[in-house]
């Protein structure tokens, strides 16, 4: 993942992405993650956690949630630490398409949300990611893979990115033996940018 954006402009980075609340961010899905939060003890993996925010309101709001945050880019990482450090969440310098170190120390998440994460990914580790993502997943458990939609060519250069097709991503989930749930319509960019769109895929186990 192309990191070099996101370690020159963290502290800004930070302060922007914890300036908005989880519940308007994430409005168009919290209707399927909801009842898993009722029960006691949710184990919650957040890959592409940036500097905390959504880790946070799941160790708010889960009773004894395990909440574990995945964030590659280091001073994001550190941001996000800070920013929960009296929280009982496990955070980790790990990635996609294997996360080794988060295999290494956990077996399986009743949610798993995946932000922007297969926007960095190349198209031949899709596939890989994809199954890794199965293999943590709970038997009864939720995966949310969010896209970002962006028509700016320049912006996509410079943090790296690159447009990732919905269809593409329901055949590798298909692959993977996972079942879509829902997509979500595209959604407008919190931040106002017209380039920018949202959308939002959820995955169960077959």
């Amino acid at each position: 993942m192309p990191m070099q954006y996101y370690e020159d402009n963290a502290l800004q980075l930070a302060k922007l992405y914890q300036s908005y609340r989880f519940e308007l961010l994430h409005a168009s899905w919290l209707k399927f993650v909801t009842p898993l939060m009722e029960e006691s003890g949710l184990k919650f993996l957040d890959i592409g956690a940036g500097a905390g925010r959504d880790a946070k309101f799941f160790a708010e709001q889960a009773e004894q949630a395990q909440v574990v945050a995945v964030e590659p880019v280091c001073s994001l990482n550190r941001l996000g630490q800070a920013y929960t450090r009296d929280m009982p969440i496990s955070w980790y310098q790990d990635e996609l398409p294997c996360l080794y170190k988060v295999r290494k120390n956990h077996q399986s998440f009743d949610v798993i949300l995946v932000s922007s994460v297969f926007n960095y990914l190349q198209s031949s580790s899709g596939q890989q990611a994809m199954l890794t993502l199965r293999n943590l997943l709970s038997p009864k458990g939720l995966l949310v893979i969010k896209l970002r939609h962006c028509n700016d060519e320049e912006a996509l250069k410079l943090r790296g990115m690159q447009n990732c097709a919905v269809d593409y991503l329901l055949d590798i989930a298909q692959k993977a033996d996972l079942t879509c749930l829902e997509v979500t319509e595209p959604e407008e960019d919190a931040q106002g940018r017209a380039s920018v769109t949202w959308q939002t895929l959820l995955f169960k186990p077959v």
